[in-house]
């Protein structure tokens, strides 16, 4: 029992200074994005001499962060809410009514988690169908991305919920849609709010994507606004970091909100999926 103990014990000890090796570069970020040029010269761990607040404000002012913010609200929000969406119904009907074509079509959504997107070809698409450079366009590509998995989570989450609730609501006279929406919703959230804050951080923070079908500088996200702005203000660490803590900030603030929930619709969904 003591051997057990003290192994529990080391274990979690490692696990803090994993967590903590982890939080370094942020506190690195937080640290120097409050410093003066010249103090970031060299990046370090080290407290600023003078905290220079002002620099957030001179990001405002120098930059066109703003709308980079409000770009990335907007491709984030509505492409993960119609892949959420869409991937929710999508997922319950295939789970509910396993015939011949429908364990095809499941087939067919986990084949879109495995097989890589060409870049290439996508790109070639989308100027075909004049959605390149556009909101629409990467929206529906990201809506594409994660449908799949979508599928794939809540097929397996939906598994735990008997089928009597499914029944009894008929039963009170539910339409699909009532069963759906008041029945079937309420029992989904942990998995719905696991999927939104996954798919969240990856999109805010992804930077392939925009950087290869958006192009006009106004309808950047604030990733590709971070590339430009390192690009700037390479001598000026103190702004960048600055600008890369403001980037950073809303995702943080959506996993701290909904982490509750990740735990259990993860599991839920991965051991009955």
């Amino acid at each position: 029992m003591k051997a057990r103990r003290w192994r529990l014990h080391l274990g979690e000890v490692l696990l803090w200074v994993l967590s903590l090796i982890i939080l370094i570069p942020l506190v690195l970020i937080i640290v120097n994005s409050l410093k003066t040029p010249a103090e970031t010269t060299v990046l370090t761990l080290n407290l600023p001499e003078s905290w220079e607040f002002g620099n957030f404000a001179e990001v405002f002012r120098e930059t066109n962060i703003v709308r980079s913010f409000f770009n990335s609200i907007l491709i984030t929000v509505v492409s993960i809410g119609l892949s959420v969406f869409l991937g929710t119904i999508a997922g319950y009907v295939l789970n509910r009514n396993m015939d011949f074509l429908n364990k095809k079509i499941y087939a067919f959504f986990l084949a879109g988690m495995v097989v890589p997107v060409q870049i290439i070809a996508l790109v070639q698409v989308l100027q075909k169908i004049h959605m390149m450079d556009s909101y629409v366009g990467l929206i529906l590509v990201y809506t594409a991305m994660f449908i799949p998995q979508t599928v794939f989570m809540v097929h397996g989450f939906v598994t735990t919920v008997p089928k009597d609730m499914d029944e009894a609501g008929i039963m009170d006279g539910c339409s699909p849609w009532q069963l759906f929406i008041r029945i079937m919703l309420p029992l989904l959230k942990p998995i719905i709010v696991t999927l939104f804050i996954t798919q969240f951080v990856f999109v805010w923070n992804d930077f392939q994507m925009p950087l290869y079908l958006i192009q006009s500088s106004k309808n950047w996200t604030i990733v590709l606004g971070v590339y430009n702005f390192m690009g700037q203000y390479n001598s000026q660490w103190n702004m960048v970091c600055a600008y890369i803590l403001l980037c950073t900030l809303p995702a943080v603030i959506v996993y701290l909100l909904g982490q509750k929930y990740i735990i259990d619709g993860m599991v839920a969904g991965a051991i009955k999926g």
